[in-house]
């Protein structure tokens, strides 16, 4: 006489922690699928919080700045696993939902980690934009003071107010910037000192399709649209962005470093206010960064290269006309 054997049961489970895929049986995992590298951290100012995971949408966080956070204590704990403290290259991401508020301004940025807004056109202002730094107060929208490498940043707008920075930054390797605005502040009171300012260093960054400039009134572009100083602008690439300000690209004397680079089909000239030099590059020693392909408008100067300006400025156009530089 046959007896009756209870059945197993056995299904699929998701683990949202570890992005990976179990086989349990009897609710005991029993294998594993390999997980997928990284964690995605999931941001909404309106419906997130502080103390969420935010490893979905059901429980994002509240702020960038709090998902910053996350993704650097999981990225130096080695991909979460204590027993591995070496895999400090593991690559995160942080989708940014674009709302009717501003996300509050950062003071650090993460490493080997992508930032993705998700929302109306960063080169609008207002509601829907994934914007981050504040609509009213004159204070910059990111100001990062320690080294940064391997960032992606898509689709994300930084404003600042009156004598600060859109993106302040120190030293920042091997990342980039696509579909990016820098924009003065909704309620402008007078011009950010820079939209882009790079201190000390930058090497290998890429700025693509971005835009720096203001549409919440006339006049109130950057008083400089890039500003590079310290001693490294090398293996960069600007290329396809518009640029606008009193004063378009200025590129330091100490600035030493700077073989590679090259600021390439881009706009730089007048918006809603005069520009009175397009590119003002006072690089010094064996000077090596590249004008290709520009259209400028400038009531004064379009390209002052200090060194080496002729050999540097190549099918550069000013005013439906070909444009030499000053050297």
């Amino acid at each position: 006489m046959g007896r009756n054997i209870t059945a197993s049961k056995r299904g699929f489970g998701y683990d949202p922690v570890t992005r990976s895929l179990g086989v349990y049986v009897d609710g005991a995992l029993a294998a594993s699928f390999p997980p997928t590298p990284g964690r995605t951290y999931f941001v909404n100012n309106i419906t997130g919080a502080s103390t969420n995971d935010g490893l979905s949408w059901a429980n994002a966080m509240d702020e960038v700045s709090t998902a910053i956070t996350a993704s650097e204590t999981y990225r130096e704990l080695g991909y979460g696993m204590p027993d591995v403290t070496t895999n400090d290259y593991i690559r995160n991401t942080i989708v940014v939902q674009g709302t009717g508020t501003a996300y509050t301004k950062l003071t650090a940025l993460p490493l080997y980690c992508d930032i993705v807004g998700i929302g109306a056109n960063v080169r609008g202002t207002g509601a829907g934009v994934p914007r981050i730094g504040s609509d009213t107060v004159a204070e910059s929208g990111c100001v990062s003071s320690s080294t940064v490498r391997g960032l992606g940043v898509y689709n994300i707008q930084f404003q600042a107010g009156i004598n600060k920075y859109c993106l302040q930054s120190t030293s920042m390797f091997r990342s980039e910037f696509v579909n990016c605005s820098f924009m003065t502040n909704g309620t402008a009171t007078g011009n950010p000192t820079a939209a882009i300012y790079s201190s000390a260093a930058m090497g290998s960054i890429i700025f693509r399709d971005c835009f720096i400039g203001s549409s919440c009134s006339v006049d109130t572009e950057p008083d400089i649209g890039m500003k590079i100083e310290g001693t490294h602008f090398h293996n960069c690439l600007v290329e396809n962005c518009f640029i606008c300000g009193l004063q378009g690209v200025t590129i330091a004397s100490t600035c030493t470093n700077n073989w590679g680079s090259m600021f390439k089909n881009n706009y730089i000239g007048d918006a809603s206010q005069t520009m009175s030099i397009c590119v003002n590059d006072d690089s010094a020693g064996h000077a090596h960064i590249v004008y290709a392909g520009n259209y400028l408008r400038a009531s004064g100067v379009a390209l002052d290269l200090e060194v080496d300006g002729g050999a540097r400025a190549i099918g550069n156009y000013e005013i439906n006309g070909f444009v030499a530089a000053n050297a």
